[in-house]
């Protein structure tokens, strides 16, 4: 048999034996593995000497898959990420998750983590909904929830933990690495005059989530940014220390490019290496960080909303805006010096043809004073713009478009050569690790997913000094297991690059479950395994840290409690705040209120003594008329004396002292039994953080449950005294049905404070286009803009209108206005009759 018979008949399994058809399991509708506070997982032959915390980015829920598009995500970026913890020690093995509260987690949760109730209401790589979008505007931002997923990478800060994305200011989530909790947006200090006093001239726009990490723990990073004033780019170098001080400190300037050089479609025509490149991840050596600005290059022309694909529909097409992928533009690279704090040459090393860099294994400088750097490259940003998207994963393998190169950058000649570091000149495969310990330095191995989210995959172990392959080494675990991105750990006290372990996540699609692999990065074969008893979702990246390098104490200890709290929310009852008060003997109070009505519900409250006990105890009684349309200063008396009951006592019901977030409406005087104690507790209305408003603490009623009632009252008339306190069951009324439903209006044109916010707007955008577009003259910027906002204003109205956030002019009758005199209700009405009467108008 020829030699190449037998090459084809040892490559026909390889190739047959990864698939597809499970793969959907990796993208869930709704994954519920927070709610479980810690699981044991049966564990085999886990090394005794990991101690530490394997941590994984989770792209957790996506929606039914079946849904119509803008009521479902269907990209990877998008999708309601959260964080997996294996804790693994002393041979043992516990994994948890927790949801990043991010707005679109807080959005998806608010609507009982159903998408198709949602929607999806955040414009990005799936197809959004400007409905759902332009009613989630209205409500006030939460600072403590951002608003993208930070679930692509994750950063150490001397012993703290960021998960982090691409947004250059706030990078992501800090928070508690044993328990999943205290999530917070790392609060950076800022020492630079960019991010710390932000300048309406200079904008970030891009960050490299992928950083590099010298030995004294200092992170260096990069970012895009433009001028608008002087229509100039950077690419920024930053620096954060142990402590999260954040230092720019470099920048290399563009140039100017040409506010003139904008073409059909919004292309740009103009000199193209004035505009900076995507970056998305850096490397570096021992002296010098090395940028690769690929050919995917950000656009100015496009610094604007994207065009709606379609006018009459509510639902747009997501994707990449603001860039565009150049074929004819070369790769560049950039080198910056970290000891002079200056870039090498005065323009980037350039390479053809063009190129797109996802990852990057290691860098380092040569003996001839060259610079080395090894990574993972396409010809084009397929990667994003189709792989990363469940339509495809779910439908074919990961292509096998990747390279696999090495580039050798000479400063002094200025030229950039490569190589490919394994046989073949594509392969499929991306997600590249080697040991951290040879950071910076000549190292021989790196680690490669092959086939990524494909069950039946596998980790290629390449040797970077043979090109060749002869030495690469494969670990292939069972069809069905769908392997992702390893992590080396290096053993203790060994000298070898490769004597350690790879930590592997993977989810087992015969029984969707997931399973954690300990394989010998020197053998490549497997060595321990974990058994998670539930379903883990695909991700992006996978980190373990030590519990040595997080300044933790050793150990290991599961938690009693297999599942989390329930996280509260809505009408749940929150902590009493325990007071103490002692009634006086008498206090007359006086009630002045101005002449209202108030129709009070008929609900009552009874507590119940199973048998009769002598007690003493503090009885107040109380008579409080029934609340009626008064116009004077009434005066009440409140007697207080202490007795010896043998039962309940019977007092008449005032206003009860447990407050909520709603209004309290004043109930009819009844009879109720209840004993009042001396210690009196009390609550504190507390709006949850976890609800995406603004800072809590406000006793103002907050715009859902307004939604949820559909009425507003006034306050009561006979407020509770101060200086009198009981402790009273919930007085609970059921909501009357009718006032929940919102009539079928037709939308009509806004005025009034609208008027106002567009006038402002069209002011703010006419002052700046002109000096950018010069095709653009104010008068007609303010021509369109007045077009576009009287063609807005029906569908503005008509967010405001279904979900009551309170409009001036919506249609009223005079049943539907509770909260109105009745000469008041009259007038209302007939002047929205008169604003119905008046015909609408597209520009």
């Amino acid at each position: 048999m020829s030699p190449i018979i037998v090459l084809l008949l040892v490559g026909v399994p390889v190739v047959l034996s990864q698939s597809f058809n499970q793969t959907h399991l990796g993208f869930p509708e709704a994954w519920d593995g927070d709610k479980y506070r810690e699981l044991y997982c049966p564990s085999k032959n886990i090394p005794k000497w990991l101690d530490g915390y394997f941590l994984c980015q989770l792209s957790a829920s996506y929606g039914k898959s079946s849904a119509p598009e803008g009521e479902k995500l269907n990209h990877m970026i998008d999708a309601i990420g959260a964080v997996g913890s294996f804790h693994v020690s002393n041979g043992q093995v516990v994994f948890s998750a927790q949801y990043y509260p991010a707005r679109p987690y807080k959005i998806w949760e608010f609507y009982d983590r159903n998408m198709t109730k949602a929607s999806v209401p955040w414009a990005g790589w799936s197809d959004y909904n400007l409905t759902a979008m332009s009613r989630w505007e209205q409500v006030p931002a939460n600072p403590d929830s951002a608003r993208f997923h930070p679930n692509l990478d994750f950063w150490k800060v001397g012993n703290r933990i960021i998960a982090g994305t691409e947004a250059p200011y706030w990078v992501g989530y800090e928070f508690d690495v044993r328990t999943l909790q205290k999530f917070k947006l790392f609060p950076f200090k800022e020492e630079n005059d960019i991010f710390s006093t932000p300048r309406h001239t200079m904008i970030p726009i891009s960050m490299a989530i992928h950083e590099r990490n010298d030995a004294d723990g200092t992170i260096w990073g990069s970012f895009s940014a433009m001028n608008f004033e002087e229509q100039r780019f950077f690419q920024g170098i930053f620096t954060v220390d142990t402590n999260g001080v954040r230092r720019v400190v470099g920048l290399y300037d563009y140039g100017v490019w040409d506010t003139n050089a904008c073409g059909s479609n919004d292309e740009y025509i103009g000199d193209k290496t004035l505009l900076p490149g995507y970056i998305h991840s850096i490397t570096s050596t021992e002296n010098f960080i090395i940028l690769p600005i690929t050919s995917l290059l950000i656009n100015p022309c496009k610094f604007k909303e994207p065009p709606l694909n379609n006018v009459r529909s509510a639902i747009q097409k997501g994707g990449l805006w603001g860039m565009d992928f150049y074929d004819m533009v070369p790769m560049r690279f950039l080198i910056f010096n970290k000891k002079t704090l200056e870039f090498t040459t005065s323009k980037p090393l350039e390479v053809f043809p063009s190129m797109f860099v996802t990852h990057q294994l290691n860098a380092f400088e040569a003996d001839d004073g060259n610079l080395v750097a090894d990574m993972v490259v396409y010809d084009s940003h397929d990667p994003y713009v189709k792989y990363f998207y469940t339509d495809f994963l779910t439908k074919q393998l990961y292509p096998s478009t990747a390279r696999v190169l090495r580039f050798t950058l000479d400063s002094k000649k200025q030229r950039v050569m490569y190589n490919y570091l394994v046989p073949q000149e594509t392969i499929a495969a991306d997600f590249p690790q080697f040991n951290h310990g040879y950071e910076q330095k000549a190292y021989q191995w790196g680690y490669l997913v092959q086939h990524p989210f494909a069950s039946g995959n596998s980790i290629l172990k390449i040797n970077v000094d043979e090109p060749a392959g002869n030495r690469n080494l494969e670990f292939r675990a069972e069809p069905t297991l769908v392997l992702h991105e390893p992590w080396f750990v290096q053993k203790p006290d060994t000298k070898k690059e490769d004597e350690g372990v790879l930590l592997v996540r993977g989810l087992d699609t015969a029984e969707n479950k997931g399973v954690l692999i300990v394989i010998d990065a020197e053998k490549m074969v497997e060595l321990g395994r974990a058994y998670v008893p539930i379903s883990i979702p695909f991700g992006f990246h996978n980190r373990f840290f030590s519990k040595k390098d997080l300044g933790l104490p050793e150990g290991f200890q599961v938690g009693q409690s297999q599942y989390r709290p329930i996280e509260k929310k809505g009408f749940a009852t929150l902590p009493l705040r325990k007071v103490t008060t002692i009634p006086p003997t008498s206090a007359p109070t006086t009630t002045t209120s101005s002449t209202t009505t108030t129709e009070a519900p008929t609900t009552t409250t009874t507590t119940t003594t199973p048998k009769p006990t002598t007690t003493t105890s503090t009885t107040t009684t109380t008579t409080t008329p029934k609340p009626t349309t008064i116009t004077s200063t009434t005066t009440t008396t409140t007697t207080t004396s202490t007795t010896t009951t043998t039962g309940p006592t019977t007092t008449t019901s005032e206003k009860p002292v447990t407050m909520t977030t709603q209004t309290w409406t004043a109930p009819p005087t009844t009879t109720v039994k209840r004993t009042t104690p001396q210690t009196v507790a009390t609550t504190t209305p507390k709006i949850p953080r976890w609800w995406p408003l603004a800072g809590s603490g406000s006793t103002e009623q907050p715009w859902w449950q307004k939604v949820q009632t559909g009425v507003n009252t006034l306050p009561p008339l006979f407020p509770v005294s101060k200086r009198v306190e009981e402790k009273v069951e919930k007085v609970s009324a059921k909501p009357n049905e009718s006032d929940n439903k919102i009539p079928e209006q037709k939308p009509v044109v806004a005025t009034g404070s609208m008027d106002e916010i567009y006038e402002q707007t069209l002011g703010a955008l006419c002052s700046w286009l002109p000096k950018v577009f010069t095709s653009i003259s104010n008068e007609l910027c303010w021509k369109q803009g007045k077009t576009a906002a009287k063609w807005m204003a029906p569908l503005a109205q008509t967010y405001a209108e279904r979900f009551r956030m309170g409009r001036a002019n919506r249609k009223v009758s005079p049943n539907d206005t509770p909260n109105l005199q009745p000469s008041l209700k009259q007038m209302a009405f007939d002047e929205q009759q008169q604003q119905q009467a008046e015909p609408i108008r597209f520009g």
